[in-house]
Order: C-alpha cells, then sequence, then structure tokens
C-alpha cells in the first residue's frame, strides 16, 4: 500500500470544548452583525423571494404538519396554490427536505416569523458545527479549527442567503459531511456516515443534491490521488465500489422524497433549453469580479466568495506543501469552471451559467486557512514575500474595481489593508516569542472582524444596504392579507361549488399570497410549476406569461380565458377598474386598514369546475389558429391531443365567433411610414415612441381587440461579445385610456429568460363611447430591433351570447357532492361521444372512475384533465395521489433494510494490498 499521512499536530486537539467555544464565538458574531436589524425592526425576508415564497411557504407547511397532527389528514393535491398543485412538487424544492423547517413545530403559531429567523441562524450554526466535524477527522487544532468554522460559516454565500433563500445553506451542511465519509471509505472504514450525509443531502433538495454530487465525486477522485502516491487499481476499485453502493443506499432511502420531486421537475415548466448566451466566456467584468469578490461582499452570476483575507493566505501557504496538495488542486479545478460558462452551466444542470456551486470554494480556502494557522511558526521570508506580491496584485484590482463598479471604495479596501496589517504582523512575530494560544486568539479575533466586516458592509446603509431590500419584521402575515384588502371575508363560502379569484394585468404583485389566504385563484410563483399549466398559457400567448408565472397579472384580462378557468371575482385595487374583462362588474368596494380603495367585481358568466361537451378540436388543428381564433375556440370546443381526437372521432363545433384582422398604418417619431418586415429598426433615444393608427376604427365597436407583434429580436447599438450589455427592453403601448407593457427579460437573467419571438397584448372591448383611432407604441431601450409584423384583431363581444354559453355550459355542469384537495365527486350526464372538461390542472397523478370503471384521464384543452364520458348518466370520482410516491416509498423501504444490515455488520479494517 502506498499512502500518505498528514503530518501530525502536538496541538489541542478539536473535542467537545471546540463546538462549545464555536457556540460561543457564533453567538458574538450574531450580536454584531443582526443586532442591527433588531434595532431598526428589520426582517430576514427578502422583498421578493423570501415574502413571496420562502416565508410563505414555511408557514404554510408548518398549519399543514399542525393539521395532520391534528388529525385532519394529509393532501397531496392544495387548491389554492395556483389553480391546483401538487403539494411535494410545489413544496419539496423549499421546505419539506428541510430538517430545520420541522423545529418550527416548537414554535406557537403567532410566533411563526420568530421561527422563521430563528431556524435561519440556526442553519448558520449547523454550518459551522459541521464544518468542524470535517477538520477533526483532518487532525486540525482547536483553534484553528475555530478560526476556520467562523470563516465557512461567515462567508458571503452564508451571509447573502440567509436574507434571499436561506435553504441555500443546506449544502453547506451537508458537505463536510459528504467529504467526511469520503474520507472515512478512503481509510477503509464504515460507510454509514457517507449513506447518512448522501440520504440528508437528497431528501434536502434534489437541485443542490446534484451538484453535491458532482462536487463529492471531484473531492473522492483528488482525495484518493493524494493518498497514494502510485494509482492502485485495486485499491481504487474497492474504493469506488463502496462509495457507490452507499451512495446508492443513501439515495434509495431518500427515494420517497427524491424520485417523485426528479419527476414533478421534469415535467415542469423549468426548462434547460436557451440560455441567450455564448457558453465559451462570461463579460469580461465577471472574471474582474472574479478576484474582487473572493475577499469582499457581491456576487456575479452567484459567484460568491467573501473569504476571509486569512484564508487568501493560508491558501498561498499551502501552494507547495505537499500533504496540502489536494486542497490546492481541488480549488484550481473549481476555479477552472468558474472561468468559463459552459462548466456553470453544467454544474446548474445544464441550464443558465449560475455558479452556485461556488458555495464549495469557503470549504476548502476555511481548510487552507486552518493548516495555515497550524503552522505559524513554520512561516519564513520568502512566504512572505510571495503573500506581499499577492497583496499587492489585490490592492491594484481592488482599485481597477472601485473605478469600474463604483462601490465605496473604504469598504473595498478593508479586507485589503486588513491584509497589509496582517503581513506586517506576521513579518514582525517572526522576531517575537508570542505563544501558540495568544496568537492563535489573536487571529480568530481577525477572522471575527474581517468577516463581521464583509457582512456589515453588504447589509448596512453605509455599504451596499442589502437590508433594504428587506420588509419589516413582523409584517409579512398582514401583507398577505391586503391582497384581498384584509382578507377574504367577504366572498363566499366555497362548499362543493369551488370557484376562483383573479385580479388584473396591474396586479403583478400577486404571487402565491392566495396559499395564506385560503383562496382558489389562477397564479403561483414556485420554482417547479406544472409544465402543462405552461403550455396552455403559451399557446394563448398570454402577455404576463413567465415559465414559473404561467398566469400571472390576470391572464392580461382575457375574458374567455377567465371565464374558461373558472373566474367568478375580480379583486383589484379601484384605480384599475377600467382593466377589468368584459362582464365583469364592480359588486363591492373595500377599504383595507391602510385606506387604500379596492373593488369586487363579479361575473355570472364563468364556466363551471366541470362540464360535458360535444365538439373538439384536435391540437393539431387547434395550433394551426392564431392565439386570439384559440382562445374564442374553446368556447364551444375543448382540444385533445391529436391521436385521442382521432380514437373518439368527436365532431368540431363549426359555431363560435369569427376573429377579424384589420388594417392599419405605422409611423415612426417623424411621422415616416415604417415599412414591415424590418430588420434593422435603429432606436437611437429611451422612450422612443411609434404611432399605429387604424384605418377603420368603427369596426372595433362591439369588440375585444387585440396587437400583435410577431418576429421581434433585439440588440445593442455597438454590440460586443465582450462586454455586458443589458439586452432587455419593455413594449408598451397606450390607446389613451390604458397603457398595457410586455418586458423582455436580459439574456442574463438565466432563471426568467426565454426569448419573445412575439407579444400579444389585449386592449380590451370598444364601446361606442371610445374616442380611439391610434395607439403609441413605446420602447424604452435604444439598440437595434426587428419585427417581422403586426397584427390587430378584433373578437366580437355580447353579453347575451356570453349569458347564453355560460348557461348552457351550467345546464352541462357536474353536479358536484364532494370536493375536497384530493378528491372530486359528482354526476353529470351525457350524450355520445361527449368529454368532460375541468379547469384542473393536467397530472399523472389524478386518476378517474367513471360508473365504478376505471376510465383514462386524458389531457384537455392542452393543460387540464378531461374525462371520456358514456352516454346517459355518469357518476364521476376523481382522486389525485403525487405519481411514484409509493414507487418511492417502496425503495426508501428497500433502503433503510440495506441501512440496517450494514449495521450488523462487523467494523472494517483499512485497504491494504494483498
Amino acid at each position: 500500500m502506498h499512502q500518505k499521512t498528514s503530518p501530525k499536530i502536538n496541538r489541542n486537539s478539536i473535542s467537545s470544548r471546540t463546538f462549545l467555544v464555536y457556540s460561543g464565538l457564533f453567538l458574538v458574531m450574531i450580536c454584531l452583525i443582526y443586532s442591527f436589524f433588531v434595532w431598526t425592526g428589520t426582517s430576514f425576508i427578502w422583498e421578493n423571494d423570501g415574502f413571496t415564497q420562502h416565508y410563505q411557504l414555511f408557514y404554510d407547511y408548518i398549519s399543514k404538519l399542525r393539521g395532520a397532527i391534528s388529525g385532519e389528514g394529509v393532501s397531496f393535491w392544495d387548491w389554492n396554490i395556483g389553480m391546483g398543485a401538487d403539494v411535494l412538487y410545489s413544496y419539496g424544492y423549499y421546505v419539506i427536505g428541510d430538517p430545520f423547517v420541522y423545529l418550527g413545530l416548537l414554535f406557537p403559531a403567532s410566533l411563526m416569523e420568530l421561527a422563521y429567523h430563528v431556524l435561519t441562524l440556526l442553519r448558520i450554526w449547523a454550518v459551522g458545527v459541521s464544518f468542524i466535524f470535517f477538520l477533526k477527522s483532518q487532525h486540525l487544532s482547536h483553534h484553528s479549527s475555530l478560526a476556520a468554522a467562523i470563516a465557512y460559516s461567515f462567508t458571503h454565500f452564508v451571509v447573502f442567503n440567509v436574507t434571499r433563500h436561506p435553504f441555500f445553506l443546506l449544502p453547506l451542511i451537508w458537505y463536510p459531511l459528504l467529504c467526511l465519509g469520503i474520507e472515512k471509505i478512503l481509510q477503509g472504514k464504515s460507510s454509514r456516515l457517507f449513506v447518512f450525509a448522501v440520504a440528508l443531502s437528497a431528501l434536502s433538495n434534489f437541485y443542490f443534491f446534484y451538484k453535491l454530487t458532482l462536487l463529492t465525486v471531484l473531492y473522492a477522485m483528488i482525495r484518493f490521488a493524494y493518498l497514494h502516491s502510485k494509482w492502485d487499481w485495486s485499491i481504487f476499485l474497492k474504493a469506488f465500489l463502496k462509495a457507490a453502493y452507499g451512495y446508492s443506499v443513501g439515495l434509495l432511502i431518500s427515494a420517497g422524497l427524491f424520485l417523485p420531486m426528479v419527476v414533478g421537475f421534469l415535467d415542469s415548466s423549468r426548462e434547460s433549453g436557451e440560455t441567450g448566451i455564448n457558453l465559451l466566456f462570461y463579460p469580461l467584468e465577471y472574471y474582474l469580479a472574479l478576484v474582487q469578490h473572493s475577499i469582499s461582499p457581491g456576487s456575479y452570476f452567484w459567484l460568491i466568495g467573501g473569504l476571509p483575507i486569512l484564508s487568501v493566505f493560508g491558501f498561498v501557504y499551502i501552494w507547495k506543501k505537499p500533504h496540502y496538495r489536494y486542497i490546492k488542486t481541488t480549488i484550481i479545478v473549481l476555479f477552472v469552471l468558474l472561468l468559463f460558462p459552459f462548466f456553470g452551466s453544467m454544474m446548474n444542470g445544464f441550464s443558465g451559467p449560475y455558479n452556485r456551486f461556488s458555495f464549495a470554494l469557503p470549504f476548502f480556502f476555511s481548510l487552507a486557512l486552518g493548516y495555515f494557522l497550524d503552522n505559524l511558526k513554520q512561516i519564513e521570508g520568502a512566504y512572505l514575500k510571495k503573500m506581499m506580491w499577492v497583496m499587492s496584485v489585490f490592492s491594484v484590482l481592488t482599485i481597477i474595481a472601485w473605478a469600474y463598479f463604483g462601490d465605496p471604495l473604504p469598504t473595498m479596501l478593508f479586507p485589503v489593508l486588513l491584509g497589509w496589517g496582517l503581513l506586517g504582523y506576521f513579518k514582525r512575530s517572526m522576531h517575537n516569542s508570542l505563544s501558540f494560544l495568544k496568537e492563535s486568539r489573536l487571529l480568530i479575533g481577525f477572522v471575527m472582524i474581517n468577516m463581521a466586516a464583509n457582512a456589515m458592509y453588504y447589509y448596512y446603509p453605509f455599504g451596499m444596504n442589502a437590508m433594504e431590500g428587506s420588509i419589516p419584521y413582523g409584517t409579512a402575515e398582514e401583507e398577505y392579507r391586503q391582497v384581498l384588502a384584509d382578507g377574504p371575508d367577504y366572498l363566499p363560502e366555497r362548499g362543493t361549488e369551488p370557484y376562483r379569484v383573479g385580479v388584473t394585468s396591474q396586479d403583478n404583485h400577486v404571487r402565491n399570497q392566495f396559499i395564506y389566504l385560503d383562496v382558489m385563484g389562477l397564479n403561483s410563483y414556485l420554482s417547479v410549476t406544472n409544465g402543462n399549466l405552461t403550455d396552455f398559457a403559451s399557446t394563448i400567448e398570454t402577455t404576463g406569461f413567465q415559465l414559473i408565472q404561467p398566469l400571472r397579472n390576470g391572464v392580461d384580462d382575457r375574458r374567455i380565458a377567465n371565464h374558461l378557468l373558472g373566474v367568478n371575482y375580480i379583486i383589484t385595487a379601484a384605480e384599475n377598474e377600467s382593466f377589468l374583462p368584459f362582464g365583469y362588474e364592480v359588486v363591492e368596494e373595500l377599504e383595507n386598514n391602510q385606506n387604500e380603495d379596492y373593488i369586487l367585481a363579479e361575473t355570472p358568466n364563468a364556466y363551471p369546475f366541470a362540464y360535458a361537451i360535444g365538439n373538439a378540436l384536435s391540437e393539431q388543428e387547434f395550433m394551426n389558429l392564431n392565439a386570439v381564433e384559440r382562445e374564442s375556440s374553446l368556447v364551444e370546443n375543448v382540444v385533445l391531443e391529436d391521436t385521442v381526437f382521432q380514437e373518439l372521432s368527436i365532431e368540431t363545433s363549426p359555431d363560435g365567433a369569427s376573429v377579424r384582422e384589420l388594417d392599419y398604418e405605422v409611423l415612426d417619431s417623424g411621422n415616416d411610414p415604417v415599412s414591415l418586415p424590418d430588420s434593422d429598426i435603429q432606436i437611437q433615444e429611451a422612450q422612443t415612441e411609434f404611432t399605429l393608427i387604424l384605418d377603420e376604427p368603427e369596426e372595433l365597436i362591439g369588440h375585444e381587440w387585440f396587437i400583435r407583434f410577431e418576429g421581434l429580436d433585439y440588440h445593442p447599438l455597438d454590440e460586443s461579445p465582450w462586454l455586458r450589455q443589458s439586452m432587455n427592453y419593455r413594449l408598451s403601448v397606450s390607446d389613451g385610456q390604458q397603457v398595457k407593457s410586455i418586458y423582455q427579460s436580459d439574456k442574463y437573467s438565466f432563471s426568467s429568460y426565454f426569448h419573445r419571438e412575439h407579444m400579444l397584448f389585449n386592449m380590451g372591448h370598444m364601446t361606442e363611447t371610445d374616442d380611439i383611432d391610434q395607439v403609441q407604441i413605446t420602447v424604452d431601450r435604444p439598440g437595434i430591433y426587428s419585427l417581422d409584423d403586426i397584427s390587430v384583431y378584433a373578437l366580437p363581444v355580447s353579453a347575451q351570447e356570453d349569458e347564453r354559453i355560460a348557461s348552457e355550459k351550467n345546464e352541462r355542469a357536474l353536479d358536484i357532492d364532494l370536493f375536497s384537495n384530493d378528491r372530486i365527486e359528482g354526476n353529470v350526464d351525457a350524450a355520445a361521444n361527449e368529454i368532460l372538461v375541468t379547469s384542473i390542472p393536467f397530472s399523472t397523478g389524478w386518476s378517474a372512475t367513471v360508473n365504478g370503471q376505471q376510465r383514462d384521464v386524458l389531457k384537455a384543452n392542452v393543460g387540464f384533465v378531461g374525462i371520456s364520458l358514456d352516454e346517459g348518466e355518469n357518476r364521476i370520482e376523481l382522486t389525485y395521489r403525487t405519481p411514484y410516491m409509493s414507487v418511492g416509498l417502496a425503495l426508501s423501504l428497500v433502503g433503510i433494510t440495506l441501512a440496517l444490515v450494514d449495521l450488523k455488520k462487523p467494523k472494517t479494517t483499512p485497504y491494504s494490498k494483498d
């Protein structure tokens, strides 16, 4: 056997005292950094995702757990998540697999916001504890471990995500345990810890589990090569098989949650497709940020460092130390991965190159810091000369970064000045006899000051003022209620007659709040969203469509879409009354406790939750229509997949409103005609306007009308592949009465970017009193635009016709006598070859029986549940179960059994060469 050993350190080793002292230092750091939050009444809840996702889902999930414990049962489906969604899919990414969330049950319901904050801090503490366990396996001393643990626990990835995404702290807890498990396997010891760590990390979040898997493989390969001076395939095969078996058992244990979550993700609206940028290199400023953010706070494509300057000293120290070569090699590999977008995309599941795997860097830099502190007395003059060169480079780059990014120079310089001070101290300490104990305590203090200063610079007003983006403490739940003007008490009871509440195109702030309010709505804002709803929204080209918010902004006030989705009520601010779809009348004026005026509008013409229909279109025929025709066709037809349509031989309704296309002329800002298509429309100034003049505006009276832009594209005026240039723009249209706009997100906003090749605006309903003959078109950003065509559509609308259609559908409606989260029962009469079409988002988790016989669930209207009916009376039973959960639980049982069998095995001995 050719195995090397690390040098033994004759210092106080890590013991229970280390964990106790670390906990004390942790409390000091928390007080230093977060006491200002308490003083100013600021929460950790970020006004964006923190408010709309993290705290809200935490609150609701704890409520669900309390309900399950009290005997209310467990639901797999929840009608308040958007249009209805799988609970595991929706919450699994955020809370279900996070063990810290369950500690929220220890807090009373009135203190959920306090629980959220306490558990966030507890996660930070666990980051350091996990790391100390790993450091113990590396034989670091008590004091160096304390410094390294503080550096790791308060790295900027942690500080950043305390107020952004608290569950992003979990991989920093699991990674040291995974590496420790690998250490034990490579030493020929038990794989039990590795099994445990794999199971925990897979259960907590499938997204980070992917990254953790790749990073653990990287660690294992480099570490094995370090431990063996000559590569021994027999030893490698034994270690590999043991690790692979442990990984498999851990994954099996997690399968009850992991398997259905992965299936849900693959069926979701998330795509790994277009990123919009080349994957060969980043903009030049990224590489400057790569160095700058290594020791100062900041984030660029999720490259997050904020390391203590002492960890840089540590990295320089281990550079030529053979015993620590594996740390150097791993950091170099990670650094190379950070240089090219392709690797960032690969590490992010082949989606946008967000470098969220950068959480691994603090692990290795903090490890280097620990080794450095344990070998302080071995520092030589040659090392100090190297550090002088390193500090000089950092100083120059900091000045350049300050000049380029414009951040406050004094705060940016602090880590550099601290580094120069430490360099001077080390030079002087070579000639004094300060004890190791005193010196270690002094350097722990330096690390704490460094990390606290970095965090303060990031949070506080004198620096980046990130805390400004957090909501005031104690206001979250009140803000949720404001969406419905202090709550939903004025809405009727849901009972067995379900209805949905919508909003208008002006209510972009409404995302997941209906979950808290226990109201059935349309929109959700979650990382895993039903991909079938996305397909539906994209086919009718809703204005506010986003991949993870397919039905946002009131479906652009589209009358038919709101009817089809069963929106009986719309709640919005009083000032948005003009955006109400045709037929929605104000029935109540409301005022919240902030003296803001709201209105509640109602229509009698919303379609029932489920109804029988005898006319159908194939998806192929449906997609041959334009977007307005598609929406209109859904009034009299149900859209079925092509194969199902052919099998059932259902006729297509010839009825339906005819969509007309109107003529127009477009003039530029100089009143010159614009000829389309045009791939070189050069806009020199922001907010440039064009005018669309209708040839016969009177033809729009009694119609809803739409404007569609086709073949859109955008490039900056002076495009450069080396610079980061904003690629986002907003296209707005105004008819003099209302303004609507659609936003093309930036190509660098990887999580939300997709190319809007076309944009469809619903301009509302034209009456005889409206005096509209032209539309102002505004583009907000200078650049070179492409536009193939503009179409103006007119769709006839009639209150009497809407009432007739709604009345017919209500006569054919499913008479529901049981409506719960997971089960629906009712009766409906049907003629031959009819389909029960519902507004239930399609999922393979739904199963159906018709008159007691199992019946396939069909995909209807692109994204919803449909069922073929028998002629005559039909007794319908719909039941939901999370797909693959039963299979996953069975696999978990297998994994637990294998783990228990492993516990009975005798202890293994280290590998040896036969």
